[in-house]
């Protein structure tokens, strides 16, 4: 089996803010990351001549039961190309440009961050059968308090889970709960819905699908169509929708994000790309929270609000539409300062150190390159 390395391409820009501390590899789209998702295919086990060497993944690419197979038709000396993307290639230290191979089925490819709340029906759904095999799920026989609302089948558990008095309904989607996570007393959960290892919904937590809670989350509140990536809390009352939380965010009490317009018209977003607010195509879109934001209490975020990693949001009032890194916003006063590096750092060990983990030195370089080109901008 070759080494499968995930890089990525120019387009991962539309993936801003989740690509920017741990890259495009590490942003989970479904119950996975990119970058186990990968691990998990097969048939490259099966390289035809490929024993050694790197293989190349474009890290946006989600891979299908037809992916495998194309791939292992690659030669050194190849690249497989779907259009104007390249989606993979043999590392090689030959200066000539590999030949194209066009793919024989369409893949896909995740084109930008709101693809990670509005496809993730479909990317749970496929997901289901790999969690089975991985986590060895079995349909939920707990006591009699936690009432199941469709096919028992479709609400699958880890054996080590705890699920106390809830409500499940698997009518429009499966429910599964995965190894050491815990379903307070009084949820109410609705499918599709995965909940990662580790992960807490809190009491009365009111959990809407299509949403992914990552490892060690906390949740609470109303959540609807919303996208975890992993060690973030939302633990108190508030509402969030069609949103995409990064890793080690922290959502104080009472925060509501906004995720359809009065006039029911479409979102409008600030583009990384173009530096600018441009439209989305959607009615609903909530909010984009890059890793190690934190807001409190009582925030309000407006539809469509990207808020990039690194940024502090406090006191009553609604935060502008883009908070660039390291932002550290009064939202009753609306001033804005960029954020001390070294507090900004601190306080992250602080937070990781209570899960048994620190920042390490790629996401210390990273961090710090964020902070110089903010305060450079300034």
């Amino acid at each position: 089996m070759p080494t499968i390395q995930l890089f990525e391409d120019g387009a991962c820009i539309q993936l801003h803010p989740f690509h920017l501390i741990d890259g495009a590899e590490a942003i989970r789209f479904g119950a996975y990351t990119q970058l186990e998702r990968w691990r998990f295919l097969p048939s490259l086990l099966k390289q035809k001549g490929a024993s050694k060497g790197v293989l190349k993944i474009n890290a946006r690419w989600v891979p299908s039961d037809s992916s495998g197979a194309m791939i292992a038709r690659l030669n050194p000396g190849e690249k497989l190309v779907q259009g104007n993307d390249t989606l993979a290639f043999f590392e090689s230290d030959q200066n000539a440009e590999p030949k194209s191979v066009e793919t024989t089925a369409p893949q896909q490819l995740i084109r930008n961050a709101n693809a990670l709340f509005g496809r993730l029906e479909e990317q749970l759904l496929k997901d289901v059968a790999l969690l089975m095999e991985e986590w060895s799920l079995a349909p939920f026989t707990g006591p009699p308090s936690t009432a199941v609302f469709g096919p028992a089948s479709s609400f699958l558990v880890h054996s080590s889970a705890i699920i106390k008095a809830a409500t499940v309904d698997v009518e429009s989607g499966p429910v599964v709960i995965g190894p050491g996570a815990v379903v307070e007393a009084g949820a109410h959960l609705k499918g599709p819905l995965v909940i990662c290892a580790d992960a807490t919904v809190r009491m009365a937590g009111r959990i809407s699908g299509p949403t992914v809670i990552g490892p060690h989350c906390k949740v609470g509140g109303e959540i609807s169509n919303v996208n975890f990536q992993g060690w973030a809390n939302k633990a108190h009352d508030g509402f969030l929708g069609n949103s995409v939380i990064g890793r080690w965010c922290n959502l104080g009490a009472g925060t509501e994000s906004s995720n359809l317009k009065n006039t029911y018209g479409e979102v409008r977003q600030w583009n990384a790309e173009s530096q600018g607010l441009e439209g989305t195509g959607l009615q609903f879109c909530g909010l984009l929270m890059g890793d190690h934001s934190k807001c409190g209490i009582g925030t309000t975020f407006n539809t469509g609000t990207v808020i990039d990693p690194a940024s502090v949001i406090f006191d009553a009032g609604f935060p502008p539409k883009h908070l660039p890194p390291f932002s550290w916003y009064n939202a009753r006063l609306g001033t804005m300062e960029v954020q001390d590096l070294g507090r900004m750092l601190a306080t992250a060990e602080k937070v990781m150190a209570r899960r048994g983990l620190s920042l390490s030195p790629v996401q210390r370089d990273r961090l710090s390159q964020l902070h110089a080109a903010r305060s450079t901008a300034d």
